[in-house]
């Protein structure tokens, strides 16, 4: 089971600990229900969709009340980014899950907390305070549906009162499976599902699945975001179901899809996707920045590095998943430098075979506008990895001193030393991902914008004296 909740090694988290998140979150969804009702809005969320200064507020207060509650620990806000912690423990909040439903005043969204300590997922709570639901999990403590404004979770821990199990259904032929975010979905996803289960549109989500009003929820198309997503692990675990994206990968390193079933159909709904062609993420799928991009990227750059020695001089981690805070699609750009491509292409096909690369038949990169050069000075080799093993990759393979590997350099070094263009350019790449309609489009119209950054950049670097 992903996430596995319970186990020897991963204690049960603290009653108290649970009560708190309960009641914090109660609160929280009370403030949104009173946002939803209110004026609106003044500001827009980093996906185009309206967000109000009443859910800055609701969030502002969550993370008043954790820093007075544990000072050391890390809090991720849908709204306000990463605090830091000391404690190696983390809260992740989002004051709306479903931000689009909300700007349109349909009473769907839900407000959402996580905790995360050493042991991994060990609370998660989603409230629906328009109907006054509150769906919490605690690590090894199970999994509980909580009833009105103010709900007491050490009560229903105690009495049993509003356990949620999974069960039911084996039978994947006619199984009820809710739909969120369908109009993005491709269309040979929908297809294939809809000639096997009965889709309805998405309701109450991972609640209807554990109280087996639903069989299973997808979410497709736009990819979730980290703080959407962190409540489910535990909540899912602990109510006897599972879940993945839909590749079948681990929900919080995932691609932002999601997979919820009541466990007996998962395989099956898997195979049913991996079967319908096109992939579920033919449109461009980012995922809010993870705290693990950094460390990730680094183990990988170590193992490639010393698995392609000698003939690769070094190998760095680019693209939007090494700058800090970069909304990114949830795979690892890298970038090995060598003195010879055809050279290092023959060298380097046996390991990354072994390693689950492919070689990508892209081997020039795009010569910025403007740019009198010769294409094949911009040249490269390309290998990919998706579905393991290990995390998704893409493996540019360039020359030493050549301008592509320059440039990929510059844009990475440039957003890191200005913090401050981060947010824009993460708008506009989510913007941008909910208008085109596959990848390709999504890049061709991506470049001539890393044009216009590089143009910044080589003022910056040439001011700053830096070098690749």
């Amino acid at each position: 089971m992903d996430h596995a909740t319970g186990a020897p090694y991963t204690p049960p988290v603290s009653q108290e600990l649970f009560a708190f998140a309960v009641r914090l979150a109660a609160r929280a969804g009370r403030m949104s229900a009173e946002a939803f009702h209110g004026d609106r809005p003044a500001a827009r969320e980093a996906d185009g969709t309206e967000a109000t200064t009443a859910l800055c507020a609701v969030e502002d207060y969550v993370r008043a009340e954790l820093a007075a509650a544990f000072p050391g620990d890390a809090v991720l806000g849908k709204e306000a980014g990463q605090r830091p912690g000391t404690s190696g423990r983390r809260w992740v909040f989002a004051p709306v899950n479903g931000a689009r439903q909300f700007a349109d005043r349909v009473p769907t969204f839900s407000c959402d907390l996580a905790y995360e300590d050493e042991h991994g997922p060990a609370v998660g709570v989603v409230h629906l305070p328009m109907s006054r639901q509150l769906v919490a999990a605690g690590r090894g403590i199970g999994c509980r549906l909580l009833l009105g404004e103010d709900p007491d979770p050490l009560e229903a821990l105690r009495s049993g009162r509003g356990r949620l199990r999974a069960g039911g259904r084996t039978e994947l032929s006619g199984a009820r499976t809710q739909a969120h975010n369908v109009a993005g979905w491709p269309e040979t996803l929908l297809t294939a599902l809809h000639r096997r289960v009965s889709l309805v549109p998405a309701g109450g989500g991972v609640l209807d699945v554990l109280a087996g009003r639903a069989d299973a929820l997808v979410v497709a198309g736009p990819a979730m975001g980290y703080a959407d997503l962190a409540p489910l692990p535990v909540i899912v675990a602990e109510g006897g179901g599972r879940v993945t994206d839909l590749t079948g990968a681990p929900v919080l390193a995932g691609d932002g899809s999601v997979l919820i079933t009541n466990g007996a159909l998962h395989d099956e709904f898997l195979e049913v996707v991996a079967a319908s062609g096109e992939g579920h993420d033919a449109r461009a799928v980012l995922a809010d920045p993870h705290p693990d991009w950094a460390a990730g990227g680094a183990a990988l750059c170590a193992e490639l590095l010393a698995a392609l020695a000698p003939v690769a001089g070094r190998v760095e981690h680019i693209g939007s998943t090494s700058v800090p805070g970069m909304a990114a699609k949830p795979v690892f750009d890298l970038q090995v430098s060598v003195a010879d491509l055809e050279a290092a292409a023959d060298a380097f096909e046996a390991p990354l075979a072994a390693r689950g690369f492919v070689r990508s038949p892209y081997e020039a990169d795009h010569v910025p506008a403007g740019r009198d050069d010769d294409p094949a000075r911009w040249a490269k080799r390309m290998w990919s990895r998706r579905g393991g093993p290990g995390p998704d990759v893409n493996l540019h393979v360039r020359r030493a001193g050549s301008p592509n590997e320059r440039l990929a350099l510059l844009f990475r070094d440039w957003f890191r030393a200005h913090p401050e263009a981060v947010p824009a350019y993460a708008r506009f790449k989510r913007e941008l991902s909910h208008r085109t309609a596959d990848m390709g489009s999504y890049a061709e119209v991506k470049d001539p914008v890393v044009d216009l950054i590089v143009e910044v950049a080589e003022p910056w670097a040439a001011a700053t004296g830096w070098r690749p």
